[in-house]
């Protein structure tokens, strides 16, 4: 038994028996189709799986990616529809041409609300500043002072910017008749005229 152990492996095995011949033959073959189903097989799949879990990486970045886009163009369609809103506030304000029509229908319906009477809606020329025009009208009504402050307060209310200018205030010529119709009919007497320059603006295009 002594003599065995410095005996090399190969030394021990008897190639001549038939059961170790065979058996041999076995790892070889088991380890051979292992190795082929390795290369031929399950390294490519393994490859194959790294390579599908690499791009659901790459997709799924891209994927944020694409929600965080879509989340800002959400809010830049939020944001555009406030700035047409806005701009179409702004347009109203500043038209590129002025509304003759418009802006004495404004007039009248100012008037007519605050209980004054136009006498007088002339267009002025208009007069081009550096980035805006200032289209001017010579306006004239009739009324009494409560009624002429509450005109004035409704023109502070339009929506769009203007302006007054030389306005004058008088006596109504017709007083003493005005007087005497209201104290017989009950009605509110027109007492006082007033006249101004009326200024509206539009853009400088």
């Amino acid at each position: 038994m002594a003599q065995l152990r410095g005996i090399p492996l190969a030394t021990r095995i008897d190639f001549k028996d038939r059961l170790t011949v065979f058996f041999l033959l076995c790892i070889l073959a088991v380890a051979g189709l292992g190795y082929v189903y390795w290369t031929k097989f399950a390294q490519p799949r393994y490859q194959h799986i790294d390579e599908l879990n690499a791009e659901q990486m790459k997709l799924s970045q891209e994927l944020t990616v694409v929600r965080t886009q879509t989340q800002r163009l959400v809010q830049i369609r939020e944001e555009l529809k406030n700035a047409e809103v806005e701009f179409a506030k702004l347009q109203e304000m500043f038209p590129d041409r002025e509304k003759i029509p418009s802006r004495l229908q404004d007039l009248l319906t100012v008037t007519r609300r605050a209980g004054t009477v136009t006498t007088k809606f002339v267009p002025q020329p208009s007069v081009k500043q550096t980035y805006f025009d200032e289209n001017n009208y010579k306006i004239a009504i009739a009324g009494n002072y409560h009624s002429i402050g509450e005109m004035f307060a409704e023109f502070a209310n339009f929506k769009y910017p203007t302006s007054i200018q030389k306005m004058s205030i008088v006596v109504s010529p017709n007083l003493k008749t005005e007087l005497e119709s209201a104290d017989k009919h009950g009605t509110v007497p027109t007492t006082v005229a007033a006249e101004f320059d009326f200024t509206t603006y539009t853009s400088g295009k």
